[in-house]
């Protein structure tokens, strides 16, 4: 029983590891009114048992969790980790604390999590505990509708951050200092696979830096250099994953976002040699971009919130069948491993699979071979590609996974020509390179094309095709036709139309009242991609075998 003078306030930790601008913590000792306050984060098995749920995953967030207890100690705010199903474990902590409040953050997550969420409610109620969740991003709960959404996101961005939480109880109570705890837990003591990727390290501190390095000397190179897989590294944010697991606030990003905005803007006033102005100017477009993705990234989790069930289904259901009963086992497979036989696709799958990042425009073209040259489902494509990213975003993944498959009815196809791609992104080479050591010393007349290499070529560059590299899964020229023939047959039927205007009320940006899509970059984003136009493919000639190439490439503005 609790022998403390008043019950302490607990904070359920998950996704939101952090103690800067952390709503939940700042409430609970907000009313704590003077007693204490601890944190409880759980390692729940059927997390783990997610197929989404990779190690890395795991040990990423180990290295934020030892960020955040290091911090709650100098707060007075104690750490208590529990092995075990949520509503088990938070049953067990209040009976050994006797808490009445329990204070987390909304979260917008998979199917697993929604549900658990769902039981700890009702469990709360049933056991009469106040239960109290805080909003973390730019989501909306229970939203009524899209109008408007944009000013109810900007409105929660410019609000100020949350105070720094201290708890007022001394040493945060007697009780508290005596519960077990698991302590931080990996890959080893959770009995999962060693994490192998070269990836971001985990982390408050890791976060703040990235995003000081970005916003003050890599930002520079953000507009122009985000969609080639050599230069995106280095000039994407890299915030993806500090975002995903909260180690950072989506406000603090956006805050920090304007704050440098305004400095170049007032930079730029007083300017006057060309060098300097044209360096400005530059950032002045990247920081734009960056903000226009802030909150292209609430556009898309909002989506989920608002329709759990697109994880599952086809958000335009005239799409069920379409592909459900086609999956070729063997070419997921093959585009699982980076096997297709073409090698931009092949090199980002094997590149995703060790660092567990991609930029944005690769991602697309990845998710558009499958769904399109290979007619793959998203679903299996969707978990294999969210057990790989670092950063996996249940919400922005899954309504990304279905725009970028042409499963909603209200997005442009996006059809990425993988070989067009190779000789805009990687010209040279130099990332296929790197990830496909077998056409190392294929000449760079034919790296983007191996197939095209003849006999004698294939001999001399030790690359023969079929043996050391695969031909092409697919004709993609021809799979893509067959791809646009059925999803036009589909999309074209008269009560699909019907449909697609009901996705389009529940998930369709809005127009502002000021006209243009002012408030809307996604919406421009969308127009734009209707409005480009792709150049022709070159033919390079082929004596053994030609595979026409079609140009219906739309280029992408909403990388991350």
């Amino acid at each position: 029983m609790m022998h403390d003078s008043m019950p302490p306030v607990c904070v359920w930790l998950k996704r939101d590891l952090r103690v800067a601008d952390h709503a939940a913590l700042a409430e609970a000792c907000a009313r704590a009114r003077g007693g204490a306050v601890f944190a409880v984060f759980l390692y729940e098995p059927e997390v783990f048992a997610q197929p989404e749920w990779d190690s890395s995953h795991t040990e990423f967030q180990r290295e934020c969790l030892l960020d955040v207890e290091a911090a709650l100690v100098k707060l007075g705010i104690r750490l208590v980790t529990r092995r075990g199903e949520a509503v088990a474990m938070l049953d067990a902590v209040r009976r050994e604390t006797s808490f009445r409040l329990l204070v987390a953050h909304e979260e917008t997550g998979t199917g697993v999590t929604y549900g658990r969420d769902r039981r700890v409610r009702r469990w709360a109620r049933e056991a009469g505990v106040e239960f109290v969740e805080m909003p973390q991003t730019g989501v909306v709960r229970r939203l009524a509708s899209r109008n408007g959404w944009n000013r109810l996101w900007e409105k929660r961005m410019e609000a100020a951050r949350a105070p720094l939480p201290r708890s007022g109880g001394t040493g945060g109570g007697s009780t508290i200092l005596s519960l077990e705890t698991a302590g931080l837990l990996g890959c080893r003591e959770l009995g999962r696979p060693p994490d192998t990727k070269d990836r971001q390290r985990g982390g408050e501190a890791a976060a703040g830096a990235v995003l000081e390095d970005f916003l003050m000397r890599r930002g520079r190179h953000y507009s122009g250099g985000i969609s080639s897989p050599l230069s995106a590294p280095t000039s994407c944010s890299r915030l993806s994953p500090y975002l995903s697991f909260g180690a950072i606030s989506m406000r603090t990003v956006w805050q920090a976002s304007e704050s440098r905005r305004l400095d170049v803007a007032a930079a730029l006033a007083t300017a006057e040699e060309p060098r300097e102005r044209a360096e400005l100017k530059a950032w002045q477009r990247s920081v734009k971009a960056v903000q226009s993705r802030l909150h292209w990234h609430c556009h898309f989790m909002q989506k989920l919130e608002d329709e759990p069930a697109i994880e599952f289904h086809n958000m335009l259901r005239a799409a069920d069948g379409l592909r459900e009963n086609e999956i070729s086992a063997d070419w997921l497979a093959a585009w699982q491993a980076g096997r297709t036989g073409y090698p931009l696709v092949d090199a980002c799958m094997r590149s995703l699979v060790a660092t567990g990042w991609l930029t944005f425009r690769m991602r697309a073209l990845v998710v558009s071979f499958a769904s399109y040259s290979l007619w793959l489902h998203w679903w299996p494509t969707g978990l294999f590609l969210a057990r790989h990213f670092l950063d996996f975003e249940p919400g922005i993944h899954w309504s990304q996974l279905q725009m970028q498959s042409g499963t909603t009815g209200i997005n442009t196809l996006r059809i990425y020509n993988p070989t067009k791609q190779a000789l805009e992104q990687d010209p040279r080479g130099v990332f296929i390179r790197r990830w496909l050591p077998e056409l190392g010393r294929v000449p760079p007349a034919y790296v983007h094309m191996p197939w095209t290499m003849p006999a004698d070529v294939q001999q001399t560059a030790g690359c023969v095709i079929g043996r050391d590299y695969p031909a092409p899964l697919v004709d993609h020229a021809a799979a893509v036709r067959e791809a646009k023939r059925r999803l036009a047959t589909v999309r074209g039927d008269s009560e699909a139309r019907a449909e697609a205007r009901d996705v389009a009320q529940r998930h369709g940006s809005r127009r502002d009242r000021r006209g243009a899509m002012q408030q809307d970059p996604v919406r421009r984003s969308l127009a734009r991609n209707a409005a480009s136009k792709s150049q022709r493919l070159p033919q390079v000639p082929d004596p053994q075998r030609r595979l026409p190439f079609d140009a219906d490439n739309a280029a992408d503005t909403s990388e991350h």
